[in-house]
């Protein structure tokens, strides 16, 4: 049984290690037109922006008023980032602005 779970971490991490890496190596050889490198450049953020909006609006950490202290969080973090234009300083605002306001709020 040891050797059978084993081997099928070994095979998940080369399947894994291959997807990742596969597309890298083939794509590397080929030179894309300069509209398709802007049209992949939006990709890390469009990425981001889905896995935050899923957040706000799956786990919203509402007050008993009804406020949202994600998305108020996030309004935070964000304006910092418009600002200072830096992942740091944002991801820090955001973090410590969640943190305030469930303080704030009690929960």
């Amino acid at each position: 049984m040891e050797r059978n779970v084993l081997l099928t971490i070994v095979v998940a991490a080369l399947v894994t290690a291959v997807m990742r890496v596969g597309p890298i190596l083939l794509l590397s050889r080929f030179r894309l037109a300069p509209l398709a490198q802007q049209w992949l450049s939006f990709i890390p953020a469009a990425i981001m922006a889905a896995i935050v909006t899923a957040e706000l609006v799956e786990k919203p950490a509402l007050t008993a008023s009804g406020l949202s202290l994600s998305l108020l969080a996030a309004l935070i973090a964000a304006v910092v980032g418009i600002i200072t234009r830096g992942l740091f300083a944002t991801v820090l605002a955001g973090m410590v602005a969640y943190t305030a306001l469930r303080y704030f709020f009690g929960l």
